[in-house]
């Protein structure tokens, strides 16, 4: 019954995420200003390979969080093979089905680390994304006013579900699963080395606020960088409840409320969010791309690793 009552209320944000999606559209979408934002992101191609460059480096401090935390000689490229395949296929499939292939490419690629040990890993990591990102977003809203109205509240609703669902989840995970990943999550972090990974798990999510920022900046509709962070933030927490190809509608609907939030108008900031997002789409193909052709993984064993169990 508990697990029904999960299930039901991540669907029901999810429905209502999708009904706010398509009201955004109707009622604010543009499309003269989506052909102005578009041009502007032409006229300024120095902005744009920049915001994509600094994107790339969020990834790569996750990469190398990634290969510290295992502490196994693993190499740097085999942690982002690892993280790009999964960005790709997040952005393929409805659901978040990246992280499993995650976990098996690291196997493939690094023989040496175990099924066991690579999928302990990406739980964690998983694990500290999504409190970094609260903490974001908790130190966002400490400073940044909301209106008092129903969009302003919006996004304090969001993260007040994203906390009951996480809390939801660890309540009913099983028990001797989580206390051995808690065992494990000690002996990794322990020291210095724990303090790195850490620190860049945490820049990586402040540097992904670079490619919102530097649409505000094409846009004409500035943002501060701390503004972009917060915003970015509360969005991926959202994306908990992604139930379209790289979270369509969810990313969107997200973003222009809590871009309302910070004093951007809903039909500038729901275009914002749709370039935003288009560019984060662009750059998972062209990653995810690149790593098929230097790594390619079988789709048999994609469907395989797909109807894997436990």
């Amino acid at each position: 019954m508990n697990k029904t009552v999960y299930k039901f209320a991540k669907n029901a944000v999810r429905f209502g995420l999708l009904s706010l999606f398509f009201i955004l559209v109707s009622f604010y979408f543009d499309k003269e200003i989506m052909k102005e934002a578009i041009g502007q992101m032409l006229k300024h191609p120095f902005i744009l390979f920049s915001v994509l460059g600094i994107y790339f480096l969020s990834f790569l401090l996750k990469g190398m969080a990634w290969k510290i935390y295992l502490n196994e000689h693993v190499r740097l490229s085999s942690c982002l093979i690892g993280l790009f395949y999964s960005l790709l296929f997040n952005h393929l499939f409805p659901l978040k089905a990246g992280d499993g292939l995650r976990v098996m490419v690291m196997n493939q690629c690094e023989k040496q680390i175990s099924v066991a040990r690579s999928f302990h890993s990406v739980f964690v990591l998983r694990v500290m994304d999504i409190l970094f990102l609260m903490i974001l977003t908790g130190i966002g809203l400490l400073f940044i006013p909301l209106p008092l109205k129903l969009p302003g509240l919006y996004s304090i609703g969001l993260v007040g579900c994203a906390v009951l669902i996480g809390l939801l989840l660890l309540r009913y995970v099983a028990y001797d699963f989580l206390s051995g990943q808690l065992r494990l999550l000690r002996t990794s972090l322990s020291g210095g080395r724990g303090l790195i990974v850490i620190a860049l798990v945490f820049l990586s999510w402040i540097l992904e606020g670079a490619i919102l920022y530097g649409v505000s900046m094409i846009m004409l509709e500035p943002l501060s960088m701390g503004e972009a962070v917060w915003v970015n933030s509360v969005t991926i927490i959202g994306q908990l409840f992604q139930f379209a190809p790289g979270g369509i509608g969810t990313y969107e609907s997200v973003m222009s409320y809590t871009l309302f939030s910070a004093g951007i108008p809903l039909g500038i900031g729901l275009s914002m969010a749709i370039v935003s997002h288009g560019l984060k789409f662009i750059f998972s193909f062209i990653a995810g791309g690149i790593v098929i052709a230097v790594c390619p993984v079988s789709i048999k064993n994609v469907k395989r690793w797909s109807r894997m169990k436990g």
